[in-house]
């Protein structure tokens, strides 16, 4: 009997230990999570040092479009994300504190928006920003929900159907006979070998499921979204409350899951040192049961579960607005309105600059028509162009421009720029860059007028079918109600279109020994190149670059090669 005593005593002092050591993990975790969102806020982003795998944050997105619950119209296409680098502009913005939030943030940036819905947003960035007190509630709040260690944490919402009824019955009546078998030992000693044979088949089942394919940690997370938004709903935020779809009736729906949990959460006093409970989940399929129904009751719920995880992530992500337009040196809400005719579409700013440069140089510009872009190489086009482009996503996501004015109509955003051949459809750059050009074609209509951004148009083939294909392309778009962004270096270009697009330009300023440029636009065609000049500057032997001027003057004066 002592002995026994002191076994207990033992074990009790194993799970006194345990549940210290836990308990303090668990509170030094909390301070360092508040001291994490303190310092974190209004702070530039080094992109440099973020590690997020973007398939994983653009997993809500994809799921939503591969599902049509997405209106396609309205997407910033693959190209024109890829182009203007807005992987890169997400993780600037990124100061999220859950999965849920960082996906909801891409899906954001992926969705152009024309209406009031944008202001219904901006309402609550404003009320974060300046209200520090329920901004740093809400950032705890999601902070404890953290981050989910499935990678696709989302799938689980977009199972079209429950497929796992039979596994369920039968996970259900293994797990009963182990118990039968125990039973019967007392009644005859020949049930050992079965109710032992039947322990080891469920702890094989257990473990090879967790390597296949079970994993539990995206239903886990989804049950601590759905306690996570019931948190935020008892903090009654009135800006929440009037500016988000109202998640009171789903929350009832879902009433029954919210407080279930499947395996051991990680952050638990004594998940440390369970490991009988660990083996006790396995010998009678304990978490496979639950997973099996739980799984089965999201499938039945994905509707409402959707509209949580919007409601949650979409608090998060514009938390993180608010502290991207608090890092800025400057921004701007942008006035939007709805364009009825073709004639009345414009996009006017002022002091825009892009928000992943250092030092940026801001331009500003007002355009009611299509612009061509000219100037030498390395003197701020294509920089140009994409900082149009990437206002006009911010604008129409976010409500926040960095430019100290922006005034536009409602555009559907596309870019045909940085584009390469593929090997893999074996087709060339010509083939890739015509198809990119037919789909901005393809989706000009009279609705919404569109804003389009080329970088050197067909650029993958000959100079006359070039010249004369861009021309016709270019005209297309002007015609068409479009306002068209194309930066080239044909200077042919600029007097055949001279009637539909207007004419604006970049310098530099070149001496013996260097070439500056200033990176402001001006109104006009380009006077100068500067091609040969860098051959010069890039060590290239004086005899190359004084017979390629020569070569180039006599071209000029005489219309034909030497």
């Amino acid at each position: 009997m002592k002995e026994i005593i002191e076994i207990l005593i033992g074990i009790g002092c194993v799970f006194l230990v345990g549940f210290l050591i836990s308990s303090y993990s668990n509170m030094v975790r909390l301070k360092n999570l508040k001291k994490k969102i303190i310092e974190g806020y209004a702070q530039q982003i080094d992109i440099d040092e973020v590690d997020i795998k973007m398939n994983r944050v653009s997993s809500y997105y994809e799921n939503k479009c591969n599902a049509k619950i997405i209106d396609n119209s309205n997407i910033v296409d693959d190209i024109t994300w890829n182009d203007l680098n807005m992987d890169e502009v997400f993780k600037k913005i990124n100061n999220t504190q859950s999965t849920v939030g960082q996906e909801k943030l891409y899906d954001m940036l992926r969705r152009s928006l024309y209406d009031d819905n944008l202001k219904n947003r901006d309402r609550i960035i404003s009320y974060f920003k300046e209200n520090e007190s329920d901004r740093f509630n809400l950032q705890y709040i999601l902070g404890k929900l953290g981050y989910s260690k499935e990678a696709y944490t989302s799938n689980c919402l977009f199972n079209e159907d429950f497929n796992g009824k039979n596994k369920l019955l039968k996970y259900k009546i293994l797990s009963k006979l182990p118990i039968i078998n125990l039973i019967l030992v007392f009644f005859n000693k020949f049930f050992v070998l079965p109710m032992i044979g039947f322990a080891c088949l469920n702890i094989y089942i257990s473990l090879n499921e967790r390597r296949k394919n079970y994993s539990t940690e995206g239903f886990t997370y989804l049950i601590k979204v759905i306690n996570i938004a019931r948190k935020i709903k008892s903090l009654n935020i009135n800006v929440i409350n009037e500016n988000l779809d109202d998640i009171s009736e789903d929350l009832k729906r879902v009433k029954k899951i919210r407080r279930k949990s499947i395996g051991s959460d990680p952050n638990s006093l004594i998940s440390e040192i369970n490991i009988l409970s660990e083996y006790t989940n396995m010998l009678f399929l304990s978490e496979l049961i639950t997973y099996e129904k739980i799984k089965k009751t999201i499938i039945e719920n994905k509707d409402y579960l959707i509209n949580i995880y919007e409601f949650v992530g979409s608090i998060d992500a514009l938390i993180a607005v608010a502290s991207f337009r608090d890092s800025l040196d400057y921004f701007t809400k942008p006035v939007l309105n709805e364009s009825i005719n073709k004639g009345e579409k414009h996009l006017m700013f002022k002091e825009m600059y892009h928000p992943l440069i250092k030092n940026p140089v801001a331009n500003s510009g007002s355009f009611d028509k299509s612009a061509l872009i000219t100037g030498s190489n390395a003197s701020g086009k294509s920089t140009f162009i994409k900082t149009i482009a990437i206002n006009a996503i911010l604008a129409q996501s976010i409500y926040t421009c960095c430019a100290k004015e922006y005034l536009s109509s409602y555009f559907k955003i596309y870019t045909s720029m940085a584009l390469k051949d593929s090997v893999l459809s074996n087709e060339s750059y010509y083939i890739v860059e015509i198809k990119s050009l037919k789909r901005i074609l393809d989706n000009v209509d009279d609705r919404i007028p569109s804003l389009c951004f080329v970088d050197e148009i067909l650029r993958g083939t000959n100079t006359v079918e070039r010249i004369a294909s861009s021309s016709e392309v270019l005209k297309t778009l002007s015609e068409d109600n479009c306002i068209c962004f194309a930066a080239t270096h044909d200077i042919e270009l600029t007097y055949l279109l001279e009637n539909r697009f207007n004419n604006y330009h970049f310098e530099e300023n070149i001496t013996d020994n260097d070439i500056r440029f200033d990176y402001k636009l001006y109104k006009g065609r380009a006077e100068s190149r500067n091609a040969i000049k860098l051959l010069s500057f890039m060590g290239y032997s004086d005899n190359i670059v004084k017979r390629a001027q020569e070569r180039a003057e006599k071209f000029v004066c005489t219309g034909k090669w030497q």
